[in-house]
């Protein structure tokens, strides 16, 4: 079976730590409002579990990435909504 990919945004602060936007692959290259959104790499499940654990915030786009999120108890599965056909779900670290 192929593994999985997905495109993800980075973004540090200073203050506060990492920010991402996660994309799954087929959301990114299938997606018109989706294709041009910006990207700092493409990574695969076992590396996007590990930048999930270190960030602050997390934006997911798509059902792969989003079963990830909720496997890893970060997402809960009735707070996954919908923009421009694509699902998504949002996390925020509030123990900061």
């Amino acid at each position: 079976m192929p593994t999985q990919k997905f495109y993800v945004e980075i973004r540090m602060n200073e203050r506060l730590g990492m920010f991402i936007t996660v994309y799954d692959k087929e959301v990114m290259e299938e997606n018109e409002v989706f294709r041009e959104k910006p990207y700092n790499m493409m990574v695969d499940e076992e590396k996007l579990v590990e930048l999930l654990r270190k960030a602050v915030s997390i934006i997911l786009y798509g059902r792969n990435c989003i079963d990830i999120g909720i496997r890893e108890k970060l997402i809960h599965p009735e707070a996954v909504s919908s923009l421009h056909g694509v699902e998504v779900a949002i996390f925020i670290d509030t123990h900061i």
